[in-house]
């Protein structure tokens, strides 16, 4: 508790988030709630981008920047337990997809992923430098390349072949053409690929969520 007469001193990687990264994230639509910032398709898939710190190296700021896809088909199947599902979350991601950092502000510049993901500053020397960069790689690159995954079929086509570039697919080939074509494409087009994934012993409680999606809407359609 922050006493009358006392200074709150901002967390440093916070400070960098609120100068730097959150007045990017808020050009381009996205909402901010902590280190989580949010953008949500008409239709109600998620885009999230999470800044986390890690606790690695005493001497610096050590954080990863993350973006996530999570298409509400998907994240009603990974809740399908509730009738009234929370608000979408990072642990119902299909894709993920790291802010790598340039060399100067990398925390192991010379290392191969996952640990040369992280970002990395002194706190007050390369703070700017760092945020500077971050903003930069955001506004260039990640944010145009990410956005456009909230297409279904863009992203069907950008995970048809894993890994592609840092973009990880997080389910097998035939569940995320499941999860990316359920709601939209013709549902005996749908219902063929079902046929095919339960054939080959996809995970059998997914079969019965998608037969049962796919005749809400064969029914609503007649």
């Amino acid at each position: 508790m922050i006493r009358k007469g006392e200074r709150h001193t901002m967390n440093p990687l916070d400070t960098l988030i609120k100068q730097h990264v959150a007045p990017v994230m808020k050009a381009a639509g996205f909402t901010k709630k902590g280190r989580t910032f949010r953008l949500v398709a008409p239709h109600g898939d998620h885009l999230l981008m999470e800044v986390r710190r890690e606790a690695v190296d005493p001497g610096r700021e050590v954080f990863d920047v993350t973006f996530t896809v999570v298409p509400l088909s998907h994240w009603e199947f990974v809740n399908r337990q509730y009738a009234d599902p929370p608000q979408p979350d990072a642990s119902g991601a299909l894709a993920t997809c790291p802010v790598m950092p340039p060399a100067e502000v990398a925390h192991e510049p010379d290392e191969e992923m996952p640990f040369r993901s992280r970002w990395a500053f002194v706190e007050p020397d390369t703070r700017d430098l760092c945020g500077r960069e971050l903003a930069r790689g955001l506004t260039e690159e990640s944010i145009p390349a990410m956005v456009r995954l909230l297409d279904r079929r863009t992203l069907l086509e950008e995970t048809r072949v894993n890994p592609n570039g840092e973009l990880v697919r997080l389910r097998g080939r035939p569940m995320t053409e499941i999860f990316l074509r359920v709601d939209d494409d013709p549902v005996a087009d749908v219902t063929a690929l079902v046929d095919k994934a339960e054939a080959e012993g996809v995970f059998a409680p997914f079969v019965v969520w998608a037969r049962e999606r796919l005749a809400r809407r064969a029914a609503q359609e007649h």
